[in-house]
């Protein structure tokens, strides 16, 4: 790395799942010991449509149609209803869900080595929405979690991004100032990309093998980890 250039950020806000966490793999994993254990079998086709319900629920939350209590056990009770299970106690489901998860800290490929280089140059902090169980635990677990400097989960913080309340706990918990020195790289447009512009940061999308967006909420677009230290050093 030719680091005799000029250094434009300090500091990386990092999304956890599908840009350095294999969430698609974890998600499987955790629903389908999940369903054994209150008598479902965990077909692919069971646990594609659980996972369809549980993105449509986070897009819910996103646009603040559901509250982050009632996704929890709502996305269960969708999937039941849907295969025609048997009514069941879905906080019960939720929670032994969500301690299955938090076991699970895949990573996708190239991310550990990524991580790991980036550490050398920046301060990188986790940036999740996620649920405070399974991401503590799998934060916990996880290779990368040397390299790093810190997590903010949502559920902790109170608020999700894309809200600017989410990044200004984070500004103040950081004592972020100049936030031209801070850089958030993620792969979502609705949630990473929109929330980056509403608290007045840099944007990365990272597609992990998706087609370029255009999309005016992202100042930069990468398709692999290497192309970020060309935006890092410049």
């Amino acid at each position: 790395m030719s680091d005799h250039r000029h250094q434009r950020f300090d500091i990386v806000l990092l999304d956890a799942d599908e840009t350095v966490y294999d969430f698609k793999l974890a998600e499987k994993t955790a629903v389908s010991l999940t369903l054994q254990a209150f008598g479902v079998e965990p077909t692919d086709e069971v646990v594609s449509r659980y996972s369809a319900i549980n993105l449509s629920c986070w897009k819910a939350l996103e646009r603040g149609e559901l509250s982050r209590e009632n996704l929890k056990p709502e996305r269960f009770r969708r999937l039941f209803a849907q295969i025609g299970a048997g009514e069941v106690d879905f906080d019960a489901v939720n929670a032994m869900y969500e301690d299955n998860l938090s076991h699970q800290a895949f990573l996708l490929p190239g991310a550990y080595e990524f991580v790991e280089e980036l550490h050398k140059y920046c301060k990188i902090y986790l940036a999740t929405n996620g649920l405070t169980i399974p991401q503590t635990g799998r934060y916990s677990r996880c290779a990368i979690r040397p390299f790093t400097d810190g997590i903010y989960i949502s559920e902790q913080i109170g608020a999700s991004k894309p809200d600017r309340a989410y990044f200004d706990f984070i500004f103040r918990d950081l004592g972020i100032t100049d936030k031209s020195r801070v850089i958030l790289v993620g792969d979502s447009l609705t949630s990473d990309m929109l929330g980056g512009r509403n608290a007045g940061l840099t944007t990365c999308l990272y597609l992990g093998g998706k087609a370029p967006t255009g999309s005016d909420l992202c100042d930069y677009e990468i398709a692999d980890y290497d192309e970020f230290f060309d935006i890092l050093f410049e």
